[in-house]
């Protein structure tokens, strides 16, 4: 079934860790470059109040029918002060190289 051999790309290319240790980079590069925004999302930063769940695991063909591009997208939810404040997903080329991230904050 194809299920399982998604699952089988995800586990054996570890995207979940690897999306995981992403994510920590680009909070850190939001909190540097944008300063300023950041102190407003996150007021009285504490980064123990930061929690990341996996909310979705997709396979997306891209420019379907007539394109066989194709990647597997982690997307991450995350809150802050258990309130959900944004998200972040990352996308793998079958390869399991990164193609694109989007780091969203409401």
């Amino acid at each position: 079934m194809f299920f399982d051999e998604l699952k089988t790309i995800i586990e054996d290319n570890n995207y979940i860790e690897k999306s995981k240790i992403l994510f920590w980079e680009a909070m850190k590069n939001y909190q540097k470059e944008e300063n300023e925004e950041f102190n407003k999302k996150f007021k009285e930063y504490d980064e123990k109040e930061v929690a990341i769940d996996i909310n979705d695991v997709s396979f997306l063909a891209h420019n379907w029918p007539e394109g066989d591009s194709c990647c597997v997208v982690i997307n991450i939810n995350i809150s802050y002060q258990k309130k959900l404040v944004g998200y972040y997903d990352v996308h793998y080329n079958i390869n399991g190289e990164v193609e694109d991230d989007y780091f969203v904050i409401y």
